[in-house]
């Protein structure tokens, strides 16, 4: 039985072609893309982001 992540390590080189440093660079583009809506988001919840609701006859 293969691991899942085999079968889309699998997936993303045929996808690539079979070029592993194509499909190494469009993962690391992907994770940054991530890592920077992140941060993103971290700051905008510590400018007030959305905030808990009271709890009912407070």
């Amino acid at each position: 039985m293969q691991q899942p992540c085999s079968d889309e390590a699998t997936e993303i080189l045929a996808l690539h072609g079979g070029d592993a440093l194509e499909a190494l660079r469009t993962l690391i583009a992907e994770r940054d893309a991530v890592e920077e809506r992140l941060a993103i988001a971290a700051i905008a919840m510590g400018l007030g982001g959305p905030h808990p609701r009271p709890a009912c006859g407070r």
